[in-house]
């Protein structure tokens, strides 16, 4: 079963998972190991977040489908040929991906236009200051 999500869930949905792939390489950074790969915690998140993105483009997206391939295909091919890992530029080239596709979602989410100015009273009445009820 497909569920439809509205542009404004598209859009959050995808900052979420960007947040994510950012905190994923930072992270990554952060632990011991080479420096080169995604930290094993963190390999999990990593393939349900591209998962994820992919589907959203292919789906939700119009005309996202090329980008969902190319999340795909960096996902593919970055992994580390001796530890078979995902590495820290794979999760970077697939970050960079998806800024270039940013278009995308503006085109999903029109800017609403500004509400117009409510119009000054021009009949107000005022008493004058020294008027005494009696």
């Amino acid at each position: 079963m497909r569920i439809t999500f509205t542009p404004g869930q598209v859009a959050m949905l995808i900052g979420r998972a960007e947040r994510q792939l950012e905190q994923i390489v930072a992270d990554s950074i952060r632990e011991a190991g080479n420096g080169r790969n995604i930290s094993r915690g963190a390999q999990y998140t990593l393939h349900e977040t591209v998962v994820t993105l992919i589907r959203l483009y292919r789906e939700q997206v119009p005309q996202g489908a090329p980008v969902a391939t190319r999340i795909a295909r960096a996902y593919a091919k970055g992994t580390d040929a001796h530890s078979g890992v995902p590495t820290l530029a794979c999760v970077r080239t697939i970050l960079s991906v998806m800024r270039d596709a940013q278009q995308l979602l503006d085109v999903l989410q029109p800017v609403p236009e500004p509400a117009p100015a409510p119009e000054p009273q021009q009949h107000l009445q005022q008493r004058p200051a020294n008027m005494t009820a009696g």
